[in-house]
């Protein structure tokens, strides 16, 4: 019988775990030992591989039904750049084992690596069967419409947005700004999830500022003192990192913070984007700006999970084995289109990043999105309760 290595690579999800318990849930009679490399492929040479096995067992289903509902990344996660020692080390060990298949849960850095395992072990001709299944909060990995892990994210972001609103129009008389921050780095797939349960225009976000739409502070400043005069409230949704109109990082000279082993500034530990534009509104304005950065809690709530995004995490999970069995050469990764069907992708075709479309801007607003957009994305976060709104007196 065969086995297979598996690990979880990136920053967790709410659903990571899901992914992994339903390779779980298919592994068994498919592998007889399933092994999990600690963090990622980091830590390969100096730690032993978990063994996973008992965990296939038809009598573990309970555990393995705990484990999808539990957040974080069982396995330990990383952000290491992969070296040619990482690569060596993972051959080394799925070697000691007789192991060929390998599975990665991840986003864009996971299928990267992947594809360099792929290419190393060729070069070394050894004959490895390379699977990767799609994850990440940011849903800009190429090839799946809705990556696992964006679901359940973008519901946090919905529901922080409408329910602080409620709690913002309340302290309206003290409160003038309020500036949520959310996840995101390169694309503005999380911060566009702001709208998806906005009802009427009076309701938050009023502004939502992405990374694919350079923004004027002049003209930001203009619209913020425009709302409030009419609104008596500004609500902007911002991504945590954005362009200037000359393509630099909108407040960066004030950003300074520590970098990754990528060499990227990681803004999430700065200064922020979000605190920038409240100081600024506050000096140009003289408006009261509060900002709200929840980071990573974002991604980590059980009680935000998305039911959609749970159920495809596990369903991709299940359905990686089947890659195994493919004919084709080279790393595979699972794809996922905008209906939720599962296909697939050489791997190499899901390195790089996956922008917001300019399909789904506002196209009369350049601090709004569209339309469209809550109507593709909306059925991603689940179904959501709706709130009072009997006494509304703004819309």
């Amino acid at each position: 019988m065969e086995k297979l290595f598996v690990f979880q690579g990136g920053g967790p999800t709410a659903v990571i775990n899901a992914t992994l318990s339903g390779v779980l849930d298919a592994a068994h009679p498919c592998f007889s030992n399933v092994f999990g490399l600690r963090h990622s492929l980091e830590h390969v040479a100096t730690t032993p591989p978990i063994n996973l096995t008992d965990l296939t067992a038809p009598s573990a289903a309970d555990d393995r039904a705990r484990l999808a509902r539990t957040p974080g990344a069982l396995l330990g996660s990383s952000r290491t750049k992969v070296t040619e020692a990482h690569l060596s080390a993972v051959l080394d060990v799925m070697q000691a084992e007789g192991a060929r298949h390998i599975l990665g849960i991840g986003g864009n850095g996971t299928m990267h690596a992947l594809n360099q395992l792929a290419e190393f072990a060729a070069s070394r001709s050894v004959d490895l069967n390379i699977v990767g299944a799609p994850k990440t909060v940011d849903n800009d990995l190429p090839g799946a419409a809705f990556a696992p892990g964006y679901g359940s994210a973008a519901r946090f972001v919905a529901l922080a947005t409408r329910d602080f609103d409620f709690d913002f129009r309340a302290m309206q008389t003290f409160d003038d700004v309020t500036i949520l921050e959310t996840m995101g780095r390169d694309t503005g797939w999380l911060a566009a999830a702001s709208v998806l349960l906005k009802e009427a225009d009076a309701d938050a976000p009023h502004i939502v500022l992405i990374p694919e739409r350079p923004v004027d502070e002049a003209a930001l400043l203009k619209r913020v003192s425009e709302l409030h005069r009419d609104l008596g409230r500004v609500f902007i949704v911002t991504n945590e990192v954005l362009t200037a109109p000359d393509g630099t990082v909108l407040g960066q000279n004030v950003q300074d913070g520590p970098t990754d082993s990528l060499g990227r500034t990681m803004y999430s530990l700065s200064t922020g984007t979000g605190n920038y534009l409240a100081q600024l509104i506050w000096k140009q304005l003289g408006l009261q700006a509060r900002c709200l950065r929840p980071g990573s809690l974002g991604r980590a709530l059980t009680s935000c999970v998305s039911e959609v995004d749970f159920e495809l995490a596990l369903r991709a999970g299940r359905a990686t084995t089947d890659l195994f069995d493919r004919p084709e050469d080279g790393a595979k990764m699972l794809t996922i289109a905008q209906d939720l069907h599962l296909g697939w992708q050489p791997t190499k075709e899901g390195i790089g990043r996956t922008p917001l479309p300019k399909a789904f801007f506002d196209q009369d607003d350049e601090f709004a999105i569209g339309l469209n957009f809550a109507t593709m994305a909306r059925s991603i976060i689940g179904e959501v309760s709706p709130l009072f709104h009997g006494i509304r007196t703004d819309s």
